[in-house]
Parts: C-alpha cells; sequence; structure tokens
C-alpha cells in the first residue's frame, strides 16, 4: 500500500569532523543538525549567531545559507534533503516552518534525533522505492523540532552558564563599567531577550542588579572603613555622590552617614 507516496530523498551525510563552510541557495528541503562542536549559522544578509552543541535547523529553496565551523574548530554535522509534492503538506500545515524565528532549535534529546537521521540514511540507502518508513521517520524528525521548541529550556545550557558566571563577576567587581548590549551580543540573543534571561537567573534586570551590587559594596565599606562616603560612592561606581546619595538611601531607609553610625559600633575594624 502506498502510505507515504510524493517525497523522495536527494542528499544525506553525516559527518564526525566537519571543518568546511556552506554558503549556497539549497534546492531542496532539508533537516541540518549539528551534533556537536561550535556552529555559525546565518541566513541571506541577516544576523548571523553562533552556538555550541546539538542544535537543528532547516534548510530551504528561496533562501541564502551560510554555516559551518568557527575557527576551523570540528563538528559533528549530519544532513537529510527532500523534494516532492508532500513537502506542500509540510509547508501548509507549519511541519516545515519557512523563516522560522529563531532558525535554531536546540534538541535535548539530542541522541534521539542523530539516531532518527541515521536510520532514515540506512533505509534510503536500499534498493528500490523510497520505504515508507524513511518518509515516516523524517516527519518525525520534523515533529521532533517542534516539541522541542514547546519544550525547550528558557535559558539553554550555554546561555544560563555564560549569565551565571557574569553575575557572579558583577558581584565580585561591580564598580567597573558594565556594557550589557555587548554582553547580550556575546550570548547571540537580542537585548530584550538578554533581559529576560538574566531577570530569571538573577532576580532582577541587569542595570538594577547591578546598581543593587554597588550599593552592596559600598554598604560594606562604610562599615568596615573608615573612608570619606564620597570615595567609597566612587569606588562602587557611582561618581555623582547625590545619586549616590539618593539610591542608598532607597534601598536601606538610611543616608549612607545614618546607615554607617547604625552599624560600625556592631563591626570589628
Amino acid at each position: 500500500m502506498d502510505y507515504f507516496s510524493g517525497l523522495n530523498f536527494s542528499l544525506t551525510g553525516s559527518t564526525a569532523r566537519h571543518v568546511d563552510h556552506v554558503h549556497n541557495e539549497p534546492l531542496y528541503y532539508g533537516v541540518q543538525f549539528n551534533y556537536h562542536g561550535p556552529l555559525r549559522l546565518q541566513i541571506n544578509t541577516g544576523r548571523e549567531y553562533r552556538v555550541e552543541g546539538p542544535y537543528a535547523f532547516l534548510t530551504h529553496p528561496g533562501a541564502v545559507f551560510q554555516y559551518g565551523a568557527i575557527n576551523g574548530v570540528p563538528r559533528h554535522h549530519n544532513f537529510i534533503c527532500t523534494y516532492g509534492k508532500r513537502i506542500e503538506h509540510y509547508l501548509q500545515s507549519g511541519l516545515f516552518p519557512l523563516n522560522a524565528d529563531p532558525p535554531l532549535v536546540y534538541m535535548r534529546n539530542a541522541d534521539k534525533f542523530l539516531r532518527t537521521m541515521l536510520t532514515i540514511m540506512e533505509l534510503i540507502r536500499l534498493p528500490g522505492t523510497v520505504s515508507p518508513r524513511a518518509v515516516l521517520l523524517f516527519e518525525d524528525l520534523l515533529l521532533q523540532m517542534h516539541e522541542a521548541l514547546r519544550t525547550e529550556p528558557k535559558n539553554p545550557p550555554w546561555q544560563a552558564t555564560y549569565i551565571t558566571g557574569l553575575i557572579e563577576r558583577i558581584s565580585a567587581h561591580p564598580e567597573e563599567v558594565w556594557d550589557f548590549q555587548a554582553e547580550a551580543a556575546r550570548c547571540h540573543v537580542t537585548s530584550t531577550h538578554f533581559r529576560r534571561i538574566f531577570k530569571e537567573l538573577a532576580g532582577m534586570p541587569p542595570q538594577q542588579f547591578l546598581i543593587h551590587s554597588r550599593l552592596q559594596k559600598a554598604a560594606k565599606e562604610l562599615i568596615y572603613t573608615q573612608e570619606p562616603v564620597k570615595t567609597i560612592a566612587v569606588r562602587a561606581g557611582l561618581e555623582n555622590p547625590f545619586y549616590f546619595s539618593r539610591l542608598f538611601r532607597q534601598k536601606y531607609q538610611a543616608s549612607p552617614i545614618q546607615y554607617r553610625r547604625e552599624f560600625t559600633s556592631k563591626a570589628f575594624f
């Protein structure tokens, strides 16, 4: 019986140490999967994405895709390309979304996704017509990507690790100049998305956390040093003493001088 007609497989491949860079406008509809290693991706002249680890993305006619290794570091790349009338059903149903935003999907169950791809490759090597199971499994690949989007953690592991480290560095050195737009760029996310992730991990937005950390540093120095308030404000990264005093009062319900008087009797110099 003809269960899964209308789909043909054109190109497939699996390279464990892929270091090449691809730049083309595809003729076919494909699933690309970076099993491990660093990957860069740019579609048309849009934003460049840089990720590391198990990410899948779709390629299709009508767009220029540039992707490959970063700085020559090998990555494990796998791909399956298809064509045929059945593709129209995928496009209309949204199973194969064009212009997905973001285009990269983090695959938490990377081993399952890879096994599915490799099984499809084995099936289409068999002589004769296209195996219905190969078509079924290709649709399963697309479904796995949809499911990964629905269950994807709010913070992909590499982003959470980076921002957690950033929070620790800010806490240790709040007096330094911190450029959160640049930090968002390092995470390859928009400033709005960066702010959301940071707030989930730190409990407050980045700028608020920075001020909170600076005031904490100042409060500690007010107790454990005898430096003038103005000097402490500058060392905490708040050079305007009036602005510093206003922020300090809002946080601690006391002026810096009142705070020092209240707590120095309990401190040991």
